[in-house]
């Protein structure tokens, strides 16, 4: 079961920021697009498949380091934000324990910051509790409903793979992760690739008794994991080099490339909340002129304490 409410935030001129966030009543899905780069529109999708699962559940608010101070500020200064919008889901079905989720979105000058505020009811989530947000940049040659959320060409590796490069042997790859302090390129493979961060290879060692080789594929399409990467943010270029997007969430666990939705995922866990709680996470969409080097710059400044702390649990509170 899903039920979602939409609620509007403070209004802000255009000035302000060229990105305006476009959010499709009743089918779980947003759609972004920058004045400063036209004829593009990402698309986002916030609830998909089914969670991973790991771990005890906290019992109580102090088993799962709750401040219910900050979270208060946190939502409370977060939904003053100008031009900021709410999405609301109620959540729960066999495979998801019931649950509340309320997003917000800013636009800002490079993108758009994230809260997600997650909230239990009678039962608690698992220390690990991995949930998949998606993160879509589909051409003008993926299928015509695909497009209605995201057609974004100049990020597009469908639409280079499948026009530009068709008759070329090897693809070239516009999605990027950052390892040993250095940009890496990921493969320009039809299959789903992905990498972790380091708490997603603490979790995926105890779930596997320290084995990795147990689980070399991760996630609801089965993504190949790669070598572990510094953090959660991951980007795509265009082919010119001169523009850049990406998405990055406190607490991602593993980060994938997906083709044909032509898409970036982000699973982020949310878990480790006992019931009747909140737990606050931020995240971060990136897009403006720049490279990748810029991104970083920016994702730095965002986020310096989550270069200190990749595996440190988001905010929570008693409700």
């Amino acid at each position: 079961m899903l039920a979602i409410v939409l609620l509007s935030g403070m209004a802000m001129s255009e000035a302000d920021s060229p990105i305006a966030i476009e959010i499709h009543d009743g089918n779980g899905y947003a759609s972004f697009t920058n004045r400063l780069h036209p004829g593009n529109r990402i698309g986002y999708r916030f609830h998909e498949h089914t969670p991973m699962i790991w771990g005890e559940i906290p019992e109580n608010p102090a088993d799962a380091g709750i401040e219910p101070k900050k979270i208060a500020q946190s939502e409370k200064a977060f939904a003053r934000k100008r031009g900021v919008k709410s999405f609301s889901l109620d959540i729960g079905d066999m495979e998801w324990v019931k649950q509340r989720w309320t997003y917000y979105l800013a636009p800002v000058d490079d993108g758009v910051e994230l809260l997600w505020m997650v909230e239990t009811l009678d039962s608690g989530l698992n220390r690990y509790y991995g949930v998949q947000q998606c993160f879509r940049m589909g051409g003008v040659t993926n299928q015509e409903w695909r497009r209605a959320i995201a057609e974004t060409p100049a990020f597009s590796e469908f639409d280079l793979w499948n026009v530009t490069e068709k008759d070329k042997a090897v693809k070239t790859s516009l999605t990027q992760v950052m390892r040993n302090g250095q940009w890496a390129t990921l493969p320009a493979v039809p299959e789903t690739v992905g990498a972790r961060t380091p708490s997603g290879l603490v979790f995926d060692k105890e779930r596997t008794g320290g084995n990795l080789d147990a689980m070399k594929e991760v996630g609801p399409y089965r993504a190949i994991m790669l070598d572990p990467i510094d953090n959660g943010l991951i980007a795509r270029t265009d082919s010119g080099k001169t523009w850049v997007c990406g998405i990055y969430w406190e607490g991602a666990s593993h980060v994938t490339d997906h083709h044909p939705a032509d898409c970036l995922h982000a699973i982020v866990n949310i878990g480790g909340i006992p019931p009747h709680a909140k737990r606050a996470i931020r995240g971060k969409i990136y897009w403006f002129k720049g490279s990748p080097d810029d991104l970083a710059a920016h994702w730095r400044r965002d986020f310096r304490e989550s270069m200190h702390e990749p595996s440190a649990a988001c905010i929570s509170s008693r409700s």
